[in-house]
Order: structure tokens, then sequence, then C-alpha cells
């Protein structure tokens, strides 16, 4: 059973620590004790794994703040308790390695929990299902108690991290990746009218590309990769009835369409015989359409 550790890092500036605290209704100022709590980095906390029978480790920081953290000196304990509003089954779904933890001062009363997530026999449902649409992950609501010294609490708000299980996807892994790239000034052949003898499809711009690209998966359905000959993000999803859906990050600032404008034949879409995903798409540049052509074959 292969084992995977993850660690979560969080910013840690001021301004957004109080936005989290102000989001998760946790203001440590209306503390009518004014004591010091024990909470989580991040009161809200998604330990996502791809339910593939494997393992994942997370490690979940915890700490303490307050008025008087500076002052403390002594050793806190604290025992991490799921509450009873947790759907997530201990054993079952998620095991926590170190349920009793000691913070100290010569850490800065920082530490992590060490959390399993558990995915054998949690495969959630496929997307585009039914039973996706009704699927709700489950997840563990976590409190704290609290020994060493009176000025420490738990926060009363605990922490709440959601099991978000992936289906596994058969759409991830490394494709080799077959480009044509028509710009209409750059250079090489374009394609206004696909029946014009003079369209060589195979004098793109730069020519044929050939490389390898690795197709992430996000959730049972969707993967993430790098678009066209740029390091911008994109996301392909195959769905259900073989069509393709392509959305392209932010980061890129020109809308991307699907198809050929020059050829409706040319649609996008996944071969599910030959494991192919088939990609024509475009964007509308200052001197026109650029059109691209990129065939996934799968290595795997």
């Amino acid at each position: 059973m292969k084992k995977l550790t993850y660690i979560l890092i969080f910013l840690s500036g001021m301004s957004f620590f109080q936005s989290c605290l102000i989001n998760n209704e946790t203001d440590l100022h209306l503390n009518a004790e004014g004591k010091n709590l024990v909470t989580l980095e991040r009161i809200e906390t998604n330990l996502t794994g791809e339910a593939n029978g494997s393992e994942y480790t997370f490690l979940v920081p915890i700490k303490i703040v307050g008025p008087t953290v500076a002052d403390l000196t002594s050793d806190i304990t604290v025992t991490i308790v799921p509450t009873d509003e947790s759907t997530a089954v201990d054993g079952d779904m998620y095991r926590i390695v170190n349920p009793v933890i000691t913070l100290k001062k010569s850490n800065n009363y920082l530490d992590n929990i060490e959390i399993i997530l558990v995915t054998e026999g949690n495969t959630p449902p496929m997307d585009d299902t039914p039973e996706f649409l009704l699927y709700v992950a489950p997840v563990l609501y976590v409190d704290f108690t609290v020994t060493g010294d009176a000025n420490v609490t738990g926060s009363g708000k605990g922490g709440t991290l959601t099991l978000n299980y992936t289906a596994p996807n058969p759409y991830a892994g490394i494709y080799d990746v077959e480009m044509r790239y028509f710009h209409p000034t750059a250079g090489g052949s374009y394609p206004p009218d696909p029946t014009d003898p003079a369209f060589n499809p195979d004098d793109p711009y730069g020519g044929v590309r050939f490389s390898q690209k690795e197709l992430v998966a996000v959730t049972g359905r969707k993967c993430e990769t790098t678009f066209a000959v740029w390091d911008d993000l994109c996301w392909i999803t195959v769905n259900l009835d073989n069509t393709i859906t392509y959305i392209v990050d932010d980061t890129w600032t020109l809308d991307v369409s699907l198809g050929n404008p020059y050829n409706a034949a040319q649609v996008t879409h996944f071969d599910p015989v030959t494991r192919e995903i088939i990609m024509y798409y475009n964007y509308l540049g200052a001197s026109g359409y650029r059109v691209f052509w990129e065939y996934f074959t799968p290595t795997f």
C-alpha cells in the first residue's frame, strides 16, 4: 500500500491570520477571560487524495495564540478530540497518529497533528453521475482538551477537516503530444480555407511540435496540464459523452474557445478506442485567430 506525505504550508502574515479568524468566528479579542487559545493554523482544512487504496499523511499545524503567549513557560498538553458532529469514521476514513501533542516553549508552542487519510473503500462517485450530485465529502470536526497552564484553553471552535476523496482518474498520466500552432502573420501555412490547396497542415508556425505533457488528476474526470506552448495552467475534463470541457487559467487574459473557426468538422473530443484526447482550440489575437491542433496520445 502506498503511503504519501503532505505538509500543509500556510501564510502566516498578520492580515491573513486575522482574516482567517474572523471568517471562522474565532475573534480572540472577544475572549473575556483573556486566555490563550489552542487552535489550528487554519480553522478549515481540506485533506485531498485519490481513492486508489493509498494512504496519505497530512501534517496539520496547531499552535497557541493569545494575549500572553510570550509569558508562558510550561509545556502544554493538548488532546485532539473528534466531536460527535463528525461524519468521517475513525479508522475507516482517517487515523490521528498523535492524538496527544505537547506544545513547548522551545518550539514557540507550534507543532503538527499527523493525520492519515485512508482511501481504501472510500471511492466517491464518478463525476457526471446522479450519485456524484448527491455526494457530500465526510468531515472530521476536532476540538481540544488542554492541560499544563490555567491561562491556556481550547478555542471552543476547534477545526474542520474535510476529507476530499477523488475518484481514480483514467485520463491522468503522461502523454506524447503532437501540436500544430497556426499563426496568421508569424510564418508557416495558415488555414483560413481548409480546401485551399496552398494550405499545408504540416507547415504550421514553428513546425510540427512534439513533446510530452502530464495530465494531473483533479477529479475523476478533470485533469490539469499546461496551456498550448506556454506555462499557464489549463484544465481538461472528459465528459461522460466523450466531449471535452476546456478551461484556461485567468493568468491567460485572452478568451480561448474550442474548435477551429475555419473548419467546423474539427471537434475536440476523447476517443474511447485509442484513448487519445484530440484538441482543437483557438483565440483571437490582434492580427487574427491563432489556431491550435493538439493531439494527446497516452503512454500508459
